[in-house]
């Protein structure tokens, strides 16, 4: 057991009964035992003191053993303190109805010593499994968080300025499914003119595909350190290379990465893109009409080694916006188990009036509207770029 001299209570109106547990538990070895003589005593031992077993009598005057149980299920408590009922009631109904109120087992008197001390050790050594699990739980859950954080900070802010003689917005949203996910969403510039855009769905959920996501990050934000980077951003397809066959020779897990890598030559307005595998990004233009940039550039990354990806180009007028997401915004369900949709994306684009720096937050609480409470498909993120007129 975790605690070998537990806090026990024992409860019992009868003065002899007490004094009979209490010296059956110290010759187990417990010695850190209080006595009540009623149930409202044992309520009010049980709110100041941390049990770990309460030995419970049924027949008892102010309240009963019942009234006990029932107050412990009430506020929850009954999860956290096993409690051994010991009564004289020797008919079945009392022994259900106490094991329907969460006690976890049940003795009848006169007992057993020995069946006594079997099921109070039973009793205890099931408490401190189950108060293992729960701190080993915590203590992933704080890891989790801490992980959630970090994930998050990776996510840079909103970027509303003149670049490469243009004035650029960009507004980017993340929110993982779980504590973290496998959604990547980035944008960094490269040499003077050139903004390159990224956002990628790893294959999984969880821990493991939030790896990958950071390793696929370290990747692209690694290649826009190096000396040719205007060169490989230039066409988009020559940094995709590199990042697909460095994800693909160390993957044991067989996991890949959906991704749309788009460079925006800023001055003149071209827009390079690879669509690996990923939802095809929206384009809206400025009547409000908008239209799918479907070139496909090859498989996700980390599938196929020494694959040669392509690139495809568009030019971008003054006033478009580029709005490139996730599958956890067109694959989420409401309870009917309908998808949100490609279409209501795209709908949602071309109504337009929503400020640059609030569109995918409006976005996502639409998604979350549509979802009505249901649990969380999969991990959301976006990517909104605005290409406005030239500096006067």
């Amino acid at each position: 057991m975790a605690d070998q001299n537990p806090q026990i209570l024992v409860v019992d109106d009868v003065a002899e009964n007490r004094d009979l547990l209490i010296r059956r538990m110290r010759r187990l070895g417990f010695t850190r035992i209080d006595e009540a003589a009623d149930g409202v005593q044992a309520l009010a031992a049980i709110g100041q003191t941390s049990y770990d077993l309460v030995l419970l009598d049924i027949m008892m005057p102010e309240l009963d053993g019942f009234g006990v149980l029932d107050a412990l299920r009430s506020d929850g408590r009954i999860n956290d303190i096993p409690v051994i009922v010991i009564s004289a009631l020797n008919e079945i109904e009392p022994v259900v109805r106490c094991i329907e109120l969460g006690a976890d087992d049940f003795l009848f008197k006169p007992f057993n010593p020995t069946l006594l001390r079997a099921r109070v050790l039973a009793t205890l050594e099931k408490k401190a499994l189950r108060d293992q699990t729960r701190d080993e739980l915590k203590r992933k859950l704080v890891e989790l968080n801490e992980a959630r954080t970090l994930q998050l900070s990776l996510v840079p802010p909103a970027f509303d300025a003149a670049f490469g003689g243009r004035r650029l917005g960009i507004d980017v949203l993340l929110e993982p499914a779980k504590e973290v996910g496998g959604d990547l969403v980035d944008y960094f510039p490269v040499g003077d003119a050139l903004m390159v855009l990224v956002i990628g769905d790893v294959s999984d959920k969880g821990a493991a595909a939030a790896l990958m996501m950071a390793r696929t990050y370290s990747i692209f934000r690694a290649l826009s350190g190096r000396p040719d980077a205007v060169d490989l951003f230039a066409d988009p397809a020559k940094a995709v290379d590199l990042a697909n066959d460095a994800l693909a020779r160390a993957n044991p897990g067989c996991m890949f990465v959906t991704l749309l890598l788009a460079s925006v030559h800023v001055s003149s307005g071209r827009l390079s893109y690879v669509r690996a595998g990923h939802v095809p990004p929206y384009l809206r233009g400025t009547d409000g009409n908008v239209q799918r940039l479907s070139g496909a550039g090859g498989p996700a990354l980390g599938v196929v080694e020494g694959f040669a990806y392509r690139s495809a180009e568009i030019g971008l007028a003054p006033g478009d916006r580029l709005l490139t997401v996730t599958d956890g915004f067109t694959e989420a369900q409401n309870a009917a188990q309908e998808l949100f949709g490609e279409e209501r994306v795209g709908a949602f684009l071309a109504r337009g009036g929503v400020p640059a720096g609030n569109t995918l937050g409006t976005l996502a609480a639409e998604v979350r509207v549509f979802e009505a409470g249901q649990p969380a498909f999969d991990d959301m993120a976006a990517i909104l770029l605005s290409y406005d007129a030239p500096e006067a």
